[in-house]
């Protein structure tokens, strides 16, 4: 089935970084740089060469995400124009959170837990938090835009989504912040059963795998909105030479992207 519209931009973008999420893991545990136990998601993508990929697939991922997030931001803008100024407000300010989101992602990708770890806290922090009150702040509008430009399945869907996320980060905070304070590994890409914190270990790593998992999801209820639009680039030259001066007075507009 070919994709309409716009439909492919958050399929793309849930699609790169699953595949870095799995391509690290299944390297960082082959390569034996981590032990199975549900490591961390940046615990497999810290040594090389598994770090390589990680990295890189994760840039293309923050920018492919902004692009999601913007169109996105268009869309209802779009659709609302000045009918309601809380929705527009609301949807400038999912844009800034969703920006700080992907620049988070940017962040874990270039700068690893075991070099920088506090430039690598702080991406975690901005990727996840921001990503979550991105997600209600796109599901208010939804809630917002009912029932005149969309149903409420696509509300509660969002909303659950929303909800997951939330409560996956603060588990994921909490233990993280138990299982450092009962103990942990010199070497904390190889967490033991027998390590103190071990089970607190756990539930952090699982709850981060399945915030960010449900953030992924997130995007892909944007996938039916986007196959119903387009977007143009348009292009105004001022000049018939490229060596002439500009007048006010002359323009000719052309599309870049049809």
């Amino acid at each position: 089935m070919v994709c309409q519209g716009l439909a492919y931009l958050p399929l793309i973008t849930v699609i790169v970084p699953c595949v870095a999420f799995i391509s690290a893991y299944v390297f960082a545990v082959l390569r034996k740089d981590v032990n199975p136990y549900f490591p961390y998601i940046s615990d497999t993508g810290t040594r090389i060469p598994e770090s390589c990929v990680f990295g890189q697939l994760l840039n293309i991922s923050s920018a492919i995400a902004i692009c999601t997030i913007y169109v996105r931001y268009k869309l209802i803008q779009s659709m609302i124009q000045l009918g309601d100024e809380s929705i527009l407000r609301y949807n400038k300010h999912a844009l800034v959170w969703g920006a700080l989101a992907s620049l988070g992602l940017s962040l874990v990708a270039n700068f690893q837990e075991t070099s920088v770890e506090v430039v690598h806290v702080i991406g975690a922090t901005l990727v996840l938090g921001c990503g979550v009150i991105y997600e209600f702040l796109q599901t208010s509008i939804s809630y917002k835009m009912y029932p005149v430009c969309n149903g409420r399945r696509i509300c509660r869907i969002r909303l659950v989504i929303s909800v997951i996320s939330l409560l996956g980060f603060i588990m994921s905070a909490v233990f993280g912040i138990i299982s450092r304070y009962q103990g942990h590994p010199k070497d904390r890409l190889h967490w033991k059963p027998s390590d103190g914190g071990f089970t607190a270990h756990i539930i952090s790593s699982v709850s981060e795998w399945i915030t960010a998992l449900a953030f992924l999801g997130f995007f892909i209820t944007y996938v039916k909105d986007f196959s119903k639009m387009k977007l143009d680039v348009v292009a105004r030259v001022q000049v018939q030479h490229l060596d002439e001066p500009v007048y006010d007075d002359f323009s000719e507009d052309s599309r870049l992207i049809t």
